[in-house]
């Protein structure tokens, strides 16, 4: 029997949480190149951008009103736009399970976790 799986959305659509982690990472990694003197550039760049593309995709791909897209990608600039890096941290697993991308991982596998009835269960 097929097991039931949630019908409701994630909060954040997939490409969003993408985005938030993904522009964290090469930001923030870059920033360590520079020693830090760049930091004022890179959390503009990323409060802005990240806001902004997070709002844009939560509207138009994700169906969320206006005022909803902008709230979401506030929190998405803020995410990023901090100075520190949010990936293997609670907030960057908060922002895998508010996307659904912590389901991703094994879609394209079978969902065979285990092995058909063998015909010894049935008695033959």
């Amino acid at each position: 029997m097929p097991r039931s799986e949630s019908t409701s959305p994630p909060f954040l659509h997939p490409a969003s949480g993408a985005l938030i982690l993904g522009l964290d990472w090469v930001l923030f990694s870059e920033n360590a190149m520079t020693l830090g003197l760049s930091t004022p550039l890179v959390v503009l760049v990323g409060f802005g951008g990240t806001g902004l593309a997070t709002g844009l995709i939560q509207h138009v791909y994700h169906d969320d009103g206006l005022g909803k897209a902008v709230l979401k990608g506030l929190l998405a600039g803020l995410a990023v736009g901090i100075p520190l890096p949010v990936a293997g941290t609670a907030v960057g697993g908060g922002i895998l399970a508010l996307s659904g991308l912590n389901t991703l991982w094994g879609r394209s596998e079978p969902e065979k976790t285990s092995p058909p009835a063998s015909r010894s269960e049935n008695g033959h």
